[in-house]
């Protein structure tokens, strides 16, 4: 049995053993897994391309280990390891489903893909016109939602800009069928963001409204029997349907983990208080046995009674046959991993409730501005297990040990500065490292850490000043939280210099300043405010760049991390035209103006970074999200129909599907590192970022599908990237 998209339809009995029991079982379902997309996998691992991959799932929790014979290599790792691997697959198949279903739901209803045959042309614009007499200001919204059906493999795209022209592939046109075949489905599950947006406080009786109790509880009967969704013939079809069923179980999965998953939070006096624990919290002690029906008094019956027939379908609990429940040991792996990145999307579902006013309304009927679009807290719970806090823990081992342990004293930076900090955990956590565990932390009194929170948002201020105040009482520690716009570093550093901070320069004390820092930035400077908006303003920063560029750094640039780039010419005045430089950015973005061509956006990111150059001393550390160009994701159905394909072994549809409808400017890995390299900035050291341990050939370590980044960048005047 397939084990992602067609694991959430019927569970192999082995993924409810204990972990490890079923090595050889296991084994094979990770070697289908692997084999998948062998040559990706060798890649990955430095292997010839071509090299057999064995798997060797062994007792015990040794590393990750591979073993390289003459012609065949192994890849050793433990049960829980392998586990590990399919239960991503399983959550992003789950969390993709919140944003896909209503997308491809809302645009099938308005008509996007009448009379359009395989392989036939659309012009965006027609279409939007067809909607709307003036739909300039809804296109980057358009142009998004498209992509994020192209992210499924269901659309071929062209063009970064208004002028993008779409076609549907043969499982896209397959995927619309279905849907229109299934019309009151589709768009009873789409409107259902309206209130499965409020499925935690509909759990924890936060919110009464029996009636979205009622529509829950309907749904989850509607999915038991498949959804209504006819039996398919053929391997598109039969693939297709699949997905699609994968897909609508998530857009009630995902919310329904965060309803169980997540503690009841208050905001008192600013700050975010903890005033009941989660659901499944009554499993953590040993994975308890609790009664289904008596043991959560504080929560909705009728909610739980229908989250648990969801659940246990999709093989997430188990009943011991006298009315007790417990995670199963499927559940048990899916959860720290299912919960928070299902919460990302679901954080977004107030946004996808209006998501025909998005695309072809009120472009902006929640106010993105003010934060209006999302459940932050949401967020910030889904955020913390899903990206900041693995990255956290990469960032210390990999960077702030470098920085503040193997770094001269003198060397080193006064401290962290952290930008967009929110609840300053994230920055906390640093700042702990540093102490604990670094030479720095042995030498305090000598060179006191300075950390320092900055944020736009009064409110991220006020809960970051409750965490940092840990330091109070430590005497070498200093914290401070300010206000600041990432995209206006010349302002951050005057109120840096109004802060009190000071630092000690050739025997005399100064105010602290920007360049003493080592900054980072946590999945923050694609939510930037774009500074570059025109089409000839942008032409000008690029121009400018593309003259200036070191030739060596940029072909290194070129060649490592871009397909089909131009090549440099050393002697001419450009080493290439502009027009080449502009059409290697293929992914538009959206903001309160309508739509931003993809090499605008790009413009920006060089002009920002030239912004930030006079500030950046110790590095920017920047982790970043990427969304890798559609085409790259165009895949034919494979003929084992237990083989996995691409998108299902990658979050990409979440990530996306929550960045284009707040205007942010999520760039594809490759676009991203040629804009630092045209602003003069490189990685100091390695890249690091993925969403499996190390050892795992995952895809998403590979630029063209990379998920996440995290690099020191400085300032570089030649040479070859890191």
């Amino acid at each position: 049995m397939h084990a992602n998209a067609l694991a959430a339809q019927q569970a192999d009995p082995a993924d409810h053993a204990d972990p490890g029991a079923d090595h050889a079982g296991l084994s094979a379902r990770l070697a289908r897994y692997i084999d998948s997309h062998g040559d990706d996998a060798c890649q990955v691992l430095g292997l010839p391309a071509g090299t057999p991959i064995g798997i060797a799932v062994d007792a015990g929790d040794a590393d990750i280990a591979l073993e390289r014979g003459e012609r065949a290599a192994t890849l050793r790792l433990s049960a829980e390891q392998a586990d590990r691997v399919l239960a991503y697959g399983r959550s992003f198949g789950w969390a993709n489903g919140v944003v896909v279903v209503p997308t491809l739901a809302t645009l099938v209803a308005a008509g996007a893909f009448d009379g359009l045959a395989v392989g036939e042309e659309r012009a965006m614009l027609e279409f939007a016109r067809s909607r709307k007499a003036d739909p300039e200001p809804n296109l980057g919204t358009l142009w998004g939602a498209f992509n994020l059906v192209a992210l499924q493999g269901w659309l071929r795209i062209d063009g970064a800009d208004r002028g993008m022209r779409y076609r549907l592939t043969e499982t896209g046109a397959c995927a619309v069928d279905w849907v229109r075949r299934h019309a009151d489905t589709f768009a009873r599950a789409a409107a259902a963001c309206d209130w499965l947006q409020h499925a935690h406080a509909l759990c924890h009786r936060q919110r009464d409204d029996n009636d979205a109790v009622a529509a829950y509880a309907a749904l989850v009967e509607l999915s038991d029997g498949e959804w209504g969704l006819a039996a398919a013939s053929g391997r598109v079809a039969r693939r297709t349907r699949a997905q699609l069923l994968t897909a609508l179980d998530g857009l009630l999965a995902g919310p329904t983990w965060v309803a169980l998953d997540m503690a009841v939070l208050e905001r008192r006096d600013g700050k975010l208080e903890r005033i009941a624990p989660s659901v499944l919290e009554a499993f953590a002690d040993g994975n308890a046995w609790t009664a289904r029906e008596r043991g959560w008094p504080q929560a909705d019956p009728a909610f739980l009674r229908a989250a648990w027939a969801l659940m246990q379908r999709l093989g997430q609990i188990e009943d011991d046959g006298s009315g007790r429940i417990r995670l199963s040991a499927e559940g048990r792996r899916n959860r720290p991993i299912a919960a928070p990145y299902a919460g990302l999307p679901a954080s977004y579902l107030r946004s996808y409730a209006r998501l025909q006013d998005l695309l072809f309304g009120d472009p902006d009927p929640l106010g993105v501005g003010q934060d209006q679009h999302i459940d932050r807290v949401m967020n910030v719970y889904a955020s913390s297990g899903a990206g900041s806090g693995p990255a956290t823990r990469e960032i210390n081992e990999k960077i702030v040990r470098r920085l503040f342990d193997d770094t001269p004293l003198e060397q080193q930076p006064a401290g962290i500065a952290d930008m967009g900090c929110g609840d300053a955990i994230a920055l906390k956590r640093l700042a702990e490292y540093v102490i604990a565990h670094t030479r720095r932390g042995q030498h305090l009194q000598q060179f006191p850490l300075l950390v320092v929170g900055a944020d736009y948002n009064e409110a991220a201020r006020t809960r970051a000043r409750a965490t940092l105040s840990a330091f109070d009482d430590h005497p070498h520690v200093h914290a401070r939280v300010v206000h600041a716009d990432i995209s206006k570093p010349a302002r951050y550093d005057d109120e840096l210099a109004l802060s009190g901070l000071r630092v000690r320069e050739n025997g005399h004390d100064r105010p602290a300043g920007l360049r003493d820092f080592l900054h980072t930035f946590m999945f923050l400077v694609h939510n930037r405010r774009l500074a570059v908006r025109s089409e000839a303003d942008a032409d000008a920063v690029l121009l400018a760049h593309l003259r200036s560029a070191d030739r060596g750094r940029l072909r290194a640039v070129l060649e490592r991390y871009v397909e089909d780039a131009p090549a440099v010419d050393e002697h001419a005045e450009l080493p290439f035209a502009l027009d080449q430089l502009k059409a290697l950015f293929q992914v538009a973005f959206g903001d309160e103006h309508g739509l931003v061509p993809g090499f605008v956006a790009a413009a920006d990111l060089v002009d920002f970074m030239g912004r930030w150059k006079p500030y950046i001393r110790h590095g920017f550390l920047a982790v970043e999200g990427h969304s890798p160009k559609a085409r790259n994701l165009l895949e034919e159905v494979p003929e084992d129909e237990e083989a996995w394909m691409r998108k299902e072994k990658l979050p990409h549809s979440l990530n996306w599907g929550m960045h284009f409808v707040s205007r942010q400017f999520m760039m594809p890995f490759d676009e991203f590192m040629l804009a630092m390299s045209l602003a003069g900035f490189g990685p100091r050291d390695e890249i690091y970022g993925g969403i499996h341990p190390r050892g795992i050939p995952a895809i998403d370590r590979l630029a063209r599908y990379r998920f996440f980044s995290i690099a020191d960048y400085v300032h570089q005047h030649g040479g070859a990237p890191a």
